[in-house]
């Protein structure tokens, strides 16, 4: 924060303390004291504003990506103080700006990540290699051989997005997940993006909804103030560059740079309806302004957003997720890379691929994946209904305040037996969906658990200490998992 705030003068909140050791200071905990935040949460007047309002939002916000994309760094990890990064030389180069002005590292240096993609899920309790890195393969590989760790280390696979494990549902299992890590691995260095810009290492802010946004009440167009920066790291700009949530909806994307028009039959329309197509129009109008500003603003951004949408990127990207789930995906895409590999490497001069291909599926295993696939995409079809019909928050975990807590169980317990009405034809399914349900009831002491920072000797080289006046780039919001 103290880097955003005083570096690239966006508006990052003044830290008045912070302790990031907390077995030496008086509360028993780690912490960061900071100012309150001028201004409201953009949330409570969105609806509220122009549309001529939300785009000049939206033009502020492009500004502050242009600022992190101007910043390219020379490692990848996260951003410490200098005096609690060991072995940092005094003439070592911390960033470039985007006038090729070079920053040496007197106040700040570059150490282990402290993305949450390393320690969410009980990724923090495995020891693996967490930077720094130099280069953006150095980065995509040590993410590959972290979800191995943890795959072979811990017993459960977290928070899937199906409904799996029930009959005729798609079972995961290790040996699948590691399975796609490998042949992944095989090809890695090959998915990377040719355009070095691509590569490089930035920082990012990935949850620019309108709650962490604050604007001037008086003057609801001003940002006066952004927060949730605990989770902000380095990494390749390819990887973070992403939509600012405030403009993401729900609804199809248009193409080109056409006018938004509302649907041909909208005089047919319900009140309800023609309300809903005026919003989703309000949507899909705003999503495409934010484009056309952006590449105008800052075409490098523009251009690294349509590269996330290639197979190469959408592969490397959640590779570091298989842990969690995503396996039978993946491994399609792999063997689109099969199919596509003279497109993905150079050709060489007989204008066949200069390096052949490591990928070799089988058409058994080609007719596997399709089935683990059409499993897969089955389970989460069935996991969005029961979502829907429940109407709980999906954040956060899925966690819903006190008030609501009895009304949500009691929807759950109904949307369970709608659910087995539906989806079984006998007692033995029965049974075993039951078994599989993933919302079942547990002692409150095993059914949340907080989330533990790593072991102090993860990091060796950042030392742990608490100050005044600086933001710790070491703390992690506690946040809870079921």
């Amino acid at each position: 924060m103290d880097f955003v705030r005083n570096v690239l003068k966006l508006p990052a909140p003044k830290v008045f303390a912070w302790s990031s050791r907390r077995e030496e200071n008086p509360v028993n905990a780690e912490y960061i004291v900071m100012e309150k935040v001028r201004g409201i949460e953009l949330e409570k007047l969105w609806e509220d504003i122009t549309g001529r309002q939300k785009y000049e939002i939206v033009k502020q916000l492009v500004g502050i990506e242009k600022s992190f994309a101007a910043t390219r760094f020379t490692s990848f990890g996260s951003l410490y103080y200098a005096e609690d990064v060991a072995k940092v030389s005094e003439n070592e180069i911390l960033c470039v700006n985007e006038d090729g002005t070079e920053m040496q590292c007197s106040q700040f240096a570059i150490g282990p990540t402290n993305n949450r993609m390393f320690f969410d899920e009980g990724r923090g309790t495995v020891h693996v290699d967490r930077g720094p890195w130099r280069t953006a393969e150095d980065y995509a590989i040590a993410a590959a051989h972290r979800e191995i760790a943890c795959i072979m280390t811990l017993q459960e696979f977290p928070r899937p997005q199906g409904l799996f494990y029930g009959p005729g549902q798609y079972r995961p299992t290790p040996i699948s997940k590691l399975s796609a890590l490998t042949n992944y691995l095989k090809v890695a260095k090959h998915l990377l993006p040719k355009e070095e810009s691509f590569g490089a290492s930035i920082m990012w802010h990935s949850d620019l909804h309108a709650n962490n946004i604050f604007v001037n009440p008086e003057k609801p167009t001003e940002i006066v103030g952004i927060i949730d920066w605990q989770s902000v790291h380095l990494s390749p700009f390819f990887l973070q560059a992403r939509h600012p949530a405030l403009i993401e909806f729900n609804g199809p994307i248009p193409e080109g740079l056409s006018r938004i028009e509302l649907p041909e039959n909208f005089d047919e329309m319900s009140a309800d309806e023609q309300k809903e197509a005026k919003i989703l129009r309000s949507a899909q109008s705003l999503y495409k302004l934010y484009e056309v500003e952006l590449r105008q603003r800052n075409e490098n951004i523009f251009r690294a957003l349509q590269y996330r949408e290639t197979l190469a990127c959408k592969i490397t990207a959640l590779a570091g997720s298989l842990f969690s789930d995503g396996e039978p995906i993946v491994n399609g895409m792999l063997m689109a890379v099969e199919r596509e590999w003279l497109n993905i490497v150079e050709p060489g001069p007989d204008g066949r691929p200069s390096v052949p291909c490591p990928l070799v599926f089988s058409a058994q295993e080609r007719t596997l994946q399709s089935e683990h696939e059409a499993q897969w995409i089955r389970g989460v079809e069935l996991m969005e209904a029961v979502l829907e019909q429940v109407g709980s928050y999906r954040g956060w975990d899925g966690w819903v305040n006190h008030a609501s807590y009895e009304l949500m169980k009691a929807r759950l317990e109904s949307c369970l037996e709608h659910f087995l009405d539906r989806e079984t034809k006998n007692g033995a399914q029965r049974t075993e969906w039951i078994k599989a349900w993933p919302f079942a009831e547990q002692p409150s002491q095993t059914r949340m658990r907080r989330y533990t920072p790593p072991p102090r000797d993860l990091h060796p080289q950042v030392k742990f200490r608490e100050g005044t006046a600086k933001p710790s780039e070491l703390e992690i919001k506690g946040h809870y998992i079921k």
